[in-house]
């Protein structure tokens, strides 16, 4: 069945103020309007109007302020990356996991003039807090890089969290970016599916990237490197390059891993940024390179505004 606007002959339409993003169509001039909620008969489409999009992107918590003219909003985000891991004298440090994805679309009048956003803390190696959570005021979150199995305490108060509040979130099953562990012989950091931010890669080996839409059953798979770079081999291993984001997605790439000192210390494990994991450390003879920083939470909201 098609989809119908509501419609009818011109001089019927300023009798009527539609809401915001309400589209009409006069069938007698066969032209467009759009509701701004306060002009009869709405804004001709093409008669003069413009569509814009504002973005905002909140690498830190603060407050998103409703452009004028606001019709949709979409908001995309990700809750916080974890560090990679310590390196030994014997074994290279793990990546870090990238935050969780979440978006979701909103009619702009149905949000406040302002809403207040959460960025979520940065994790510590294979630990969980909640203050990794990021938001956008109520009506969405995502969680910060955490391990969620079926059947979970954590895995049950999520689902009733998201029912209770009839809130969109984080996928509970594989929205984030792998470790650097081995996978499939591969040691680089994962890309996080569906456009989530990148692990971090195992000491000597490249962080992953942030994913720009690719996803399938097994994302993990996906595209491995392009995050930050690995850190050099030599008698002090080097270390490893930062993440960087991904600028088409604006979520972080994960950290590179420290390279490996063949006769001192190995490299650190480059840090992330916007929910990407940091890079595991480098082995070195005399001791093992640190793991790092994971990735912020971020958020980006955008605005299709017309007028």
């Amino acid at each position: 069945m098609p989809l119908k606007f509501r419609r009818g002959v011109a001089a019927d339409r300023t009798t009527i103020t539609p809401a915001q993003g309400e589209p009409i169509y006069t069938t007698d001039t066969k032209k467009m309007y759009i509701g701004d909620g306060s002009t009869a008969g709405g804004v001709e489409v093409g008669g003069g109007g413009t569509l814009t999009v504002n973005t905002q992107d909140f690498t830190s918590s603060g407050t998103w302020t409703k452009p004028a003219n606001a019709v949709w909003v979409e908001v995309t985000m990700c809750g916080a990356g974890e560090a990679g891991n310590a390196a030994t004298t014997l074994t290279p440090g793990m990546g870090g996991m990238g935050g969780r994805f979440a978006a979701k679309t909103f009619l702009a009048a149905d949000l406040a003039s302002t809403v207040s956003v959460t960025c979520g803390t940065a994790l510590s190696w294979n630990t969980y807090n909640s203050n990794g959570t990021s938001s956008f005021g109520t009506h969405l979150y995502a969680l910060p890089a955490v391990s969620v199995n079926s059947g979970s305490s954590l895995e049950s108060a999520v689902i009733m969290y998201e029912i209770v509040n009839n809130l969109g979130g984080s996928d509970l099953y594989d929205f984030w970016g792998n470790r650097g562990i081995n996978l499939a012989g591969k040691e680089e950091g994962g890309v996080g599916p569906a456009s989530g931010p990148g692990g971090g890669g195992q000491g000597h080996y490249a962080g992953g990237k942030a994913s720009s839409g690719e996803g399938g059953a097994a994302p993990q798979e996906v595209k491995r490197g392009g995050g930050g770079t690995a850190g050099t081999t030599g008698a002090t291993g080097g270390a490893g390059g930062a993440g960087g984001y991904d600028t088409v997605t604006g979520f972080g790439n994960g950290g590179g891993g420290g390279g490996q000192g063949t006769s001192g210390a190995g490299g650190a494990g480059g840090a992330a940024v916007r929910g990407g994991g940091g890079g595991g450390g480098g082995v070195g003879t005399t001791t093992g390179g640190a793991g790092g920083a994971g990735g912020a939470g971020f958020v980006r909201v955008r605005t299709l505004c017309f007028g």
